[in-house]
């Protein structure tokens, strides 16, 4: 359904006197949650306090987990097999999902009503326009990963720097797209990559955008990488396609600058969405992710929230892409998908194509 920039979500959990310990298994959570590397601790807290006063106000127990860990396989990498509406999370909050629901479940549960985002009403404009806002109302979008450009000036050299996502494709800035991706050291086959710019660059530009991308790119690292080596001797091309929230850690603004697309960041939707069924059960859960008192958290994180009431923690005048629910869900998306994802195969085993970085 989505896709996005790796994140491997692991099978440990630290000890927690209200939220369950195991988070190998999938099934039979009333919650299920995974979220951004950087906002595990934090958002965890919270959900924490939230159990706590619910059970000193003698509240019905839920069973919760938010794994912490990484490496190996977790429930997430599991749902995809489950096919028992029962022994699907009451309430699931991912930050991933490509395969959160496989397709018979999707079409038998999903699409006949059995979830819903409890999406509220009044969110900020640009989130809106950016058709953000689930028209079927399956899925709540609580907050925004934006994709930015994170530019090292001297790596770039006399080049122009880019202020839309077509730029990338141009024959000038061969050797200079750094994107987001991972493989086991020692091999030359990248495990995980952003698949989601992938799919926006194929949906937007057909596969000869993407084979045009695929050609500029050197190699690939982790996001939290790129700030890190943006701007020394290390970096392994001038242009960074990452989230806003790593990019805003570079420590060199001297040498490197953020630049947000003038068609707009393309929005990678945190979400969440639940069992009509057990709605009630996990209603506080399912408002504290909507609320305020994570958006606020969310938004110093750089990770827009779409709570209504508040002013969306955007740049002045800043522009959102996102491909629309529609496209997404779409099956032609998915053929679309493996044949950039192909392409961008052939490039990385081909001379020209992403090489290991140095």
């Amino acid at each position: 359904m989505m896709l996005m920039d790796p994140v491997r979500t692991g099978d440990l959990a630290t000890p927690s006197p209200v939220l369950s310990g195991d988070a190998k298994g999938a099934r039979g959570w009333d919650v299920l949650g995974q979220v951004p590397v950087p906002l595990r601790h934090r958002v965890r807290a919270g959900v924490e306090d939230l159990l706590r006063a619910r059970a000193l106000a003698g509240d019905p127990p839920l069973r919760v987990s938010l794994p912490l860990g990484q490496g190996g396989r977790g429930p997430f990498e599991r749902l995809a097999w489950i096919r028992d509406l029962d022994a699907y999370p009451r309430l699931l909050v991912s930050s991933a999902g490509a395969n959160t629901f496989n397709r018979r479940f999707h079409a038998r549960h999903v699409e006949t009503g059995a979830f819903e985002g409890a999406q509220p009403e009044g969110v900020a404009a640009p989130f809106v326009e950016a058709g953000l806002i689930d028209p079927k109302g399956w899925i709540g979008v609580y907050a925004l990963a934006p994709y930015v450009l994170l530019i090292d000036h001297a790596r770039l050299g006399p080049r122009p720097v880019p202020r839309r996502w077509a730029d990338l494709m141009e024959p000038c800035y061969q050797g200079q797209v750094v994107f987001s991706g991972w493989r086991p050291e020692g091999t030359r086959k990248w495990r995980a990559f952003n698949t989601f710019l992938l799919l926006c660059f194929a949906l937007d530009h057909g596969r000869e955008g993407v084979a045009r991308l695929v050609r500029n790119v050197p190699t690939l690292l982790h996001s939290t990488q790129m700030p890190r080596v943006a701007g020394t001797d290390a970096s392994p091309g001038g242009i960074h396609v990452l989230p806003w929230a790593q990019a805003s850690l570079c420590p060199r603004p001297a040498t490197t600058s953020i630049v947000w697309p003038e068609d707009g960041a393309l929005a990678y939707p945190l979400w969440l969405t639940r069992q009509r069924a057990h709605a009630r059960r996990v209603a506080a859960l399912t408002d504290h992710f909507h609320g305020p008192a994570l958006a606020r958290i969310l938004d110093e994180n750089l990770y827009p929230a779409l709570c209504p009431g508040r002013a969306p923690r955007l740049p002045a005048g800043a522009r959102l892409r996102w491909p629309g629910w529609e496209a997404v869900r779409h099956p032609a998306s998915a053929r679309d998908l493996r044949a950039a994802c192909a392409l961008f195969h052939e490039a990385a085993a081909g001379q020209g194509g992403p090489r290991p970085c140095a």
